[in-house]
């Protein structure tokens, strides 16, 4: 009788590894490194006025495709979503190498960004269809890693390729990177689970969009207008409700994200990062505007918080042999939300700068450790005939919580400068030059509205922590009324 492996890098597992960790790493090197690149490219392609579209438009795709991706997965297999990933993923990004115009790398840039969302999708459901009960925390545990460490490492190996090459070589690793995941991975990953002859759900696809940009408007400038765009966020989601209703097989089921145990999972995960990262995002704007910080240490402030994450999500996946993934959860938020208050407490009275570098990090060992032990359990609770759908689904709302966190916290940051200042554009003088020194009322002006987007991410976290303590509530009376059937 064959042992069960006992590592995610086993023999017997090393293909599967190796395809989906280097699929990883690729897709969050082509998300992040590309900034670094980002002078280079507006130098050679010019129409610099639609530069941050090469990253916004490859963001938009990618968590949109994401979601799309589940049903094809359950109908077609892990493994040939992953071939069709992987090929659209690296070809489309070796072409962006070649792009003569900015408006053509940007049009690469989202069929890329397509590309990353499936490889997202394919590389959750491999993990928790490939890997035995005993290793799928471990192994989500990983792949967060790959992404904590290219989070760190993505930008400074862009740097380095920029110093020696020049920005087309970001491009060029597309290639050799892909191949070896596609070689490792063509076929190791399981086939189909359930579904059968999945279609694409245009409208209701079209109505997640529509809501997910209005939303993101209505959040942007917090005027009067946003009352508009939340109206029309509402009316995109009732449309959604009601196509989710009638249609056969929409795009994401009502009962994946409405019903518990998916309802409690979705909005403890997406709370929890929109809150987090009302703070994160803007760390380096806070560091250098309000602390004065150098150039180094500013570039170098999102790392406490991206360690700890890496560490979170190793600690949970040790944590599930002894403890069920819905108490680590709830663990996770223990250790977040005080983490929050202590930066809350420390921005406030202007203290030193590694006092809040601790709180960053403690912030994200609880986001690691909740959102991994979510991942666990999803695989726990689903059947596998439905675990690319429900899983895409899932990923959804963790992208939501992203995105949403860095466009809630940024408009309250501005809000609140604006309030003090009268005018936001002193903040790009600030950031445009290393030599400019923000006045003290500037300084003040941005330490004021780091500090209201910490209370907004706190607010956001504490309800996330509510939505995991009626999710272990609900998964405990689940199991009672179970015992009392039998």
């Amino acid at each position: 009788m064959s042992r069960e492996p006992t590592s995610v890098l086993s023999k017997e597992l090393l293909p599967i590894s190796t395809a989906v960790f280097a699929t990883a790493a690729l897709a969050s090197f082509q998300a992040l490194g590309i900034a670094a690149a980002l002078p280079d490219i507006a130098g050679d392609l010019g129409n610099v006025s639609l530069l941050p579209w090469a990253i916004t438009a490859f963001l938009v795709t990618s968590s949109l495709s994401t979601v799309v991706a589940g049903p094809f997965i359950d109908s077609v297999g892990v493994s040939r979503m992953f071939r069709l990933a992987v090929i659209t993923f690296t070809l489309t990004g070796f072409a962006a190498a070649f792009a003569p115009t900015m408006p053509s790398l940007i049009a690469l840039r989202v069929l890329q960004g397509i590309g990353a969302g499936l490889i997202l999708s394919t590389g959750n459901a491999a993990i928790a269809l490939a890997y035995p009960s005993n290793l799928v925390a471990r192994a989500f545990a990983a792949n967060a890693t790959v992404w904590g460490v290219m989070g760190v490492a993505g930008p400074a190996a862009a740097a380095l390729i920029l110093t020696v090459g020049s920005w087309q070589w970001i491009f060029y690793m597309n290639l050799p990177l892909g191949l070896l995941a596609l070689i490792a991975g063509w076929s190791v990953l399981p086939g189909p689970q359930g579904e059968v002859g999945a279609r694409l759900d245009l409208r209701g696809t079209v109505l997640l969009m529509v809501g997910t940009v209005a939303t993101l408007m209505a959040v942007d400038a917090l005027d009067t207008i946003s009352l508009v765009w939340l109206g029309a966020a509402a009316l995109a989601v009732a449309g959604y409700v009601w196509h989710a209703r009638g249609a056969g097989s929409p795009v994401v089921k009502l009962e994946h994200i409405a019903r518990q145990p998916y309802r409690g999972l979705a909005l403890s995960t997406a709370l929890m990062l929109t809150g987090t990262f009302a703070m994160n995002s803007y760390i380096p704007l806070y560091v250098r505007a309000g602390k004065g910080g150098s150039a180094a240490l500013t570039a170098w402030s999102i790392l406490p918080l991206t360690v700890g994450w890496t560490i979170g999500a190793n600690i949970s996946s040790r944590m599930a042999d002894k403890h069920s993934e819905s108490w680590i959860m709830v663990v996770g938020f223990v250790v977040n939300i005080p983490a929050l208050v202590m930066t809350w407490a420390v921005v406030t009275m202007d203290a030193p700068l590694v006092l809040a570098f601790v709180a960053f990090f403690f912030a994200g060992v609880g986001v690691g450790m909740s959102t991994n032990a979510a991942l666990t359990l999803l695989r726990a609770v689903t059947d596998p005939t439905k675990m690319g759908r429900v899983g895409a689904v899932h990923l959804f709302a963790r992208n939501q919580g992203f995105t949403f966190g860095a466009a809630i916290g940024g408009a309250v940051l501005l809000f609140v400068v604006t309030a003090q200042l009268g005018d936001a554009e002193i903040v790009r003088d600030l950031l445009g030059s290393a030599d400019v020194v923000a006045s003290p009322a500037a300084a003040q002006a941005v330490r004021s509205g780091f500090t209201a987007s910490v209370i907004v991410g706190l607010v956001m976290s504490v309800l996330g922590g509510l939505a995991s303590v009626q999710l272990r509530t609900s998964l405990s009376e689940a199991r009672l009324a179970r015992r009392g059937a039998t």
